[in-house]
């Protein structure tokens, strides 16, 4: 998904007006947790996201802050968490279509995937067992090329 600055303007309208509709209020720092999402590739944990607003934006906010942001986020299904096993939680943005996640044990990378077939055995699999699959979230940890 290409990124362009209209399409974070829209993207954030639309989030004004659900936090509004939903009786939140909404802050300067939510916006720029967003904008730095939106405009970052990588799975950011909480210090990172207040590094980055720190330096690219020149906006201070505290630890606790992210922290109680990006959770709220997580409530409405605006951003995902993923631990990569180090007990640091990283986050991004869903926006995307599904997609899983391989996690290298030894220096912590994420690699993003998506595999029609597997999509499918996992939908076999829940059928077969009379389950209704509503998500799944799949992680495969595991070293990736430069850590072999």
């Amino acid at each position: 998904m290409e990124k362009y600055e209209d399409n974070f303007e829209s993207f954030l309208e639309n989030f004004k007006n659900t936090v509004s509709k939903l009786g939140y209020k909404n802050s300067i720092q939510k916006d720029y947790i967003l904008k730095i999402l939106y405009f970052n590739d990588d799975h950011l944990s909480a210090e990172q996201i207040v590094a980055i607003a720190k330096t690219s934006y020149k906006v201070d906010m505290g630890i606790a802050t992210v922290y109680r942001t990006v959770k709220f986020f997580e409530e409405l299904n605006i951003v995902n968490s993923l631990d990569v096993g180090d007990g640091v939680k990283r986050y991004e943005l869903n926006l995307s279509l599904h997609h899983d996640h391989m996690i290298c044990t030894l220096c912590n990378k994420i690699i993003e995937f998506h595999d029609d077939v597997i999509e499918e055995q996992q939908k076999k699999v829940a059928k077969n067992s009379n389950f209704i699959l509503k998500d799944h979230i799949m992680t495969i940890y595991g070293l990736c090329k430069d850590c072999q």
